[in-house]
């Protein structure tokens, strides 16, 4: 009996980390499905499948355009295929424009004008942003963003502020030259920064003052166990239960605000990985599927909510991933584009074939590192 009660456990668990990380993924897949798909059909290009998953078909229809719409068993991705591609990465049947018609050429991808074709791959990333911001947006304007004063009430002894000369009374005002407005803000721009010097401009007594410090590492575990390491500068604040309070936005300070915090991700997302080539970051902050299927799940627990956010910061991170000039990636597509606009014809089929062995291959191995690194942190 013991061991069915572990089993049944483990199984609820499993069902609910499995749910919560399929759920994310097929909407933000679909989200970047669908960027490519609209602006296709706006360019005229005929649209053979618009798919949700690889593999068999479970359930699907075919539109009045001829476009057949599936999810497929596999959930772990999707596509959209334009009439004439080979296969689901839109590599070119070299010799079908040899057999079409006038009509057919007018609808066929590979004969786009080349900033239709970019814009048509670039579509894709830029509909994830649009979603993140999307969600920011509707979160700032109904619930709000939590407001505390960035005001110091206590320094600790021996750490980075007192040790760059920050008093109790000081209210950060910028931190490398972005606006704090909230301790929150402060908190954040602190969190991603460890081992990094950073500029502080404080409001003491109505001087403005700037300091330098660096943050120091601290790791940090969460209320499921998982752990990160963060920057902690040895500052407290003591907010009233009167004093938190969370403020709704107007729409367009909203949309400011929300198109902000995508930037701020993105950022950061290029700084972790700058400092990951030049050997600063930690390899043990990559995430994968393993880890993605961890969280989605313990926040599904939680309620709709979080696992939105989850969405929108999964959302901004698949697309800046695909934008990297990884051949099979959009970011590869528009370096093949930037090439033929250079040298004025596409690259020969042969170099083209090379290029898509090599970025599979960059992927796989990327996501045997990235699940083995999961599995590790997780044990």
């Amino acid at each position: 009996m013991e061991i069915l009660n572990i089993l049944t456990g483990f199984g609820g668990s499993a069902f609910q980390y499995v749910f919560g990380f399929i759920s994310v993924l097929m909407v933000i897949v679909f989200v970047h499905e669908m960027g490519h798909f609209l602006v296709a059909r706006w360019c005229n290009v005929r649209i053979e499948a618009f798919s949700i998953g690889f593999g068999k078909e479970l359930w699907g229809f075919t539109d009045k355009k001829q476009t057949r719409w599936k999810l497929c068993l596999i959930p772990l991705g999707g596509y959209v295929k334009f009439w004439g591609d080979t296969n689901e990465a839109s590599f070119a049947d070299q010799d079908a424009a040899n057999h079409m018609s006038d009509e057919d050429k007018k609808v066929y991808f590979q004969l786009k004008p080349l900033w239709q074709k970019a814009a048509i791959v670039v579509a894709g990333p830029v509909a994830n942003f649009i979603f993140a911001v999307a969600i920011f947006t509707v979160f700032l304007m109904s619930i709000g963003q939590p407001f505390i004063s960035p005001r110091v009430d206590d320094v600790q002894v021996g750490g980075a502020a007192e040790t760059a000369g920050i008093q109790s009374g000081d209210v950060i005002a910028q931190i490398n030259g972005n606006e704090i407005n909230s301790f929150n803000d402060l908190q954040k721009y602190i969190m991603f920064n460890p081992d990094k010097q950073i500029s502080i401009t404080v409001t003491r007594q109505l001087e403005s003052l700037t300091l330098s410090l660096t943050p120091k590492p601290f790791v940090f575990k969460d209320k499921y166990g998982n752990e990160q390491t963060i920057g902690r500068i040895g500052i407290i604040h003591n907010s009233s239960a009167d004093e938190r309070q969370f403020r709704t936005l107007s729409l367009p300070d909203a949309l400011s605000k929300g198109s902000s915090e995508v930037w701020f991700i993105i950022k950061q997302t290029l700084i972790t990985i700058k400092d990951l080539f030049v050997g600063k970051g930690d390899i043990k902050q990559l995430g994968g599927p393993v880890k993605i299927a961890q969280t989605s799940g313990q926040l599904a627990s939680e309620g709709i909510l979080p696992l939105v956010r989850l969405a929108a910061l999964l959302s901004v991170g698949i697309g800046l991933f695909n934008l990297f000039p990884i051949p099979m990636l959009d970011g590869g597509h528009l370096v093949f584009y930037l090439i033929e606009a250079l040298i004025g014809k596409p690259l020969p089929p042969k170099y083209m074939e090379y290029a898509m062995r090599i970025g599979v291959t960059l992927l796989l191995s990327f996501f045997v590192f990235v699940t083995i690194n999961d599995i590790i942190s997780i044990l």
